[in-house]
């Protein structure tokens, strides 16, 4: 009998289907690479023609500039400077420099200021009415609210009493001129001021 040579024979197939894939392989990848680059182009094209469209821009129309004006002038909130300014008008201002002058010599050689004006506590003799603004345990407290009233233009005093630091402006010669004063406080937003004798 014939002898066959069966090694040869497989390993002839095995080569053969080799041939045959890598063959395949390469067209493949050229197949891909081909639809890749189709779907690519594609996208592009229609982000390209899709753009959004710029709006449509309307013609601009002049306006006339506004002419500048100056607002009113606000009127005074504080009274204290209205009385202030009529005060030196009244033709107090000889005493207020002399006064002024006094202070500043006795600043000046260290001594105490004598006012030849009488001081309130020797006018409480014939004046009866105070407005007293609080009562505070903490000196702060009154301080501040003395602070308060010297903003309105209204001088006040301290002073302790049991424990508690009143608060008091005046004294006035009448219940009228009291209610003045604290209508004037009122105005400037001070509220918590009683009248009292």
């Amino acid at each position: 009998m014939v002898q066959r040579d069966y090694v040869r024979k497989k390993s002839q197939s095995k080569k053969k289907k080799k041939k045959n894939k890598s063959r395949l392989l390469p067209t493949i990848m050229i197949i891909f690479a081909i639809v890749i680059i189709i779907l690519f182009s594609t996208i592009l094209y229609f982000i390209s023609s899709n753009s959004p469209k710029k709006p449509v821009e309307q013609p601009k129309v002049k306006t006339e500039t506004p002419a500048i004006t100056l607002p009113e002038k606000p009127q005074e909130r504080w009274t204290y400077l209205k009385e202030l300014e009529t005060s030196n008008a009244s033709g107090n201002s000889n005493t207020t420099t002399s006064e002024r002058q006094q202070a500043l010599n006795s600043f000046m050689n260290n001594k105490p200021i004598t006012s030849t004006t009488p001081t309130p506590s020797a006018n409480a003799n014939n004046s009866k009415w105070l407005l007293q603004c609080g009562a505070f345990k903490d000196k702060t407290n009154a301080d501040a609210v003395k602070a308060s009233l010297a903003m309105a233009g209204i001088s006040s005093n301290i002073a302790l009493n049991q424990q508690l630091y009143r608060v008091t402006a005046g004294p006035y010669t009448s219940k009228g001129d009291a209610q003045k004063v604290l209508s004037t406080l009122e105005t400037n937003g001070i509220n918590n001021c009683i009248i009292s004798n």
